[in-house]
């Protein structure tokens, strides 16, 4: 429970902190914008909540969430969820933020 929590308290710091980018570049705004972009796009519908996305996603890891990201990538935001297995390695999972589908997932040994 205690990673549930400190994932919810990491999604709110990585709102604040989410680089609005388009096309795979990523721009840097400053914090106040970054939140602003991350909400809009909530209120227009273009991405789910993310404790939506998690409920979803949740049940096909098998992995343990370490970090959460938001970003932009041609277009669609993702949530990019990293992910570590029981050997150490490191995954990452981006799930499309307007359906929750699992798009693609990396990993590094």
């Amino acid at each position: 429970m205690r990673i549930a929590t400190f994932i919810l308290a990491g999604w709110i710091a990585l709102v604040v902190a989410a680089a609005a980018a388009s096309d795979d570049v990523h721009h840097h705004h400053d914090r106040k914008e970054d939140h602003l972009v991350a909400r809009s796009a909530l209120q227009r519908g273009e991405i789910m909540p993310l404790e939506k996305v998690l409920a979803a996603v949740r049940p096909k890891l098998s992995d343990e969430i370490v970090g959460i990201k938001f970003e932009m990538h041609n277009g669609l935001w993702y949530y990019e969820f990293r992910t570590v297995d029981s050997r150490g390695h490191l995954h990452y999972i981006h799930a499309n933020a307007r359906t929750s589908e699992i798009e693609t997932v990396e990993g590094h040994p």
